[in-house]
């Protein structure tokens, strides 16, 4: 496959929350990535810049929207929620061949809160499930692009260990 690819809109999502397909799912607000850093200046710098801490990651959160949950909440509000988002897009590679590319995301988290939305006629309820997220670990087409835990203190791209100079400095 080429990795000079035009990435189309999503075409599909499916969730699982605990392996059970969760229906009525809108929109899944997928968690910011940011790693903690301190502003660095002094003597030889020309001004400050931020320099990111090793491991240390800003509290993430997700959000799952559906238009209501239904029967699904017992598996959405549960004590550990074990989330698989699995996401479907067009893509067209460089030689302008077209193909359906799959992304998929896989979330441990804790529920935070629930927007349990609004009941009017002829609406629908829009409710909302947001997520501490301590283990985001994302696919893209088989191949693992990030994955951190923020338990078990592992941080890789690409497969590789970020936090292994780290490590290995603390001996």
């Amino acid at each position: 496959m080429s990795h000079n690819l035009v990435i189309g809109a999503t075409g599909g999502i499916k969730v699982l929350a605990g392996g059970n397909g969760i229906s009525n799912v809108t929109s899944i607000s997928l968690p910011e990535v940011e790693l903690s850093s301190e502003e660095m200046s002094g003597a030889g710098i020309l001004g400050s810049f931020a320099m990111p801490t090793p491991g240390q990651f800003s509290a993430m959160t997700t959000t799952l929207s559906l238009r209501a949950a239904g029967a699904d909440k017992k598996y959405l509000l549960a004590a550990k929620v074990d989330l698989e988002i699995r996401i479907a897009a067009n893509m067209r590679s460089m030689d302008g061949k077209l193909y359906t590319a799959g992304t998929r995301f896989y979330i441990v988290g804790y529920p935070i809160k629930n927007s349990n939305g609004n009941g009017e006629i002829s609406k629908t309820r829009d409710e909302s499930f947001d997520y501490s997220t301590v283990r985001f670990r994302e696919v893209v087409d088989g191949e693992e692009t990030v994955l951190i835990d923020q338990i078990a203190g592992v941080y890789k791209v690409g497969g590789v260990d970020m936090l292994a100079g780290m490590r290995s400095a603390l001996g």
